[in-house]
């Protein structure tokens, strides 16, 4: 999930003046269910996300898979990725580590190394507004792990929330690739783990 248009110095995830970006969760409710990782999701409009899914072949479902049940796995995991989204862009909008939705959308590691960084902002008073369009596609699945592949438009920003001014360096909005990693728990898919590269997509691929 990509939501950081800018970073700072110190604090978890970044260090000597780097961009420093989240990782969504992207996507408590879909994106699409919200209205998801982010469209009309977004607490008092400080974070707000659309969402456009392409459909994913039967070729991009892992062989182990068949037909018959692509369908609804692939619906699932894409449904898992954007609530992730949806969770973090929420707490992010008041830096809440404890926000509850992280917890029934994301499992460790992603979990935690999501808190840590809400924690580090929460410190120093710095919150996330923004949009981020999410453009995800299945690219495998079994009957409990699946991995997505996307390339999010990002136009979010780090802001501190006494002053509403941007965190340094600002950057302009870019397409960010995610390769994100779900896992079935519980009967439920959750996001575990998501890389972020940043301005390394085509648009809408």
């Amino acid at each position: 999930m990509t939501i950081r248009r800018a970073g700072r110095r110190g604090g978890a995830g970044g260090s000597n003046g780097a961009k420093r970006r989240r990782r969504l969760v992207v996507p408590a409710a879909s994106l699409a269910a919200c209205g998801v990782f982010l469209a009309a999701c977004g607490g008092g409009g400080s974070a707000a996300t659309s969402t456009t899914d392409r459909p994913t072949s039967a070729s991009s479902i892992s062989a182990a898979t068949s037909t018959s049940t692509a369908a609804p796995a692939t619906a699932a995991v894409l449904a898992a990725y954007r609530a992730a989204s949806s969770a973090f862009v929420q707490a992010l909008t008041t830096a809440d580590p404890n926000y509850p939705a992280l917890a029934a959308t994301m499992v460790d590691p992603e979990l935690q190394s999501v808190r840590a960084n809400l924690l580090a902002d929460q410190r120093q008073g710095i919150v996330g507004r923004g949009s981020v369009t999410l453009h995800p596609k299945v690219a495998s699945v079994s009957a409990t792990s699946a991995t997505v592949l996307d390339c999010a438009y990002s136009a979010s920003e780090l802001v501190y929330a006494a002053s509403g001014k941007p965190v340094p360096p600002v950057t302009p909005p870019e397409n960010d690739g995610v390769r994100a990693t779900l896992i079935l728990t519980g009967g439920t898919w959750k996001l575990s783990k998501q890389t972020v590269t940043e301005g390394k997509c085509a648009r809408g691929s």
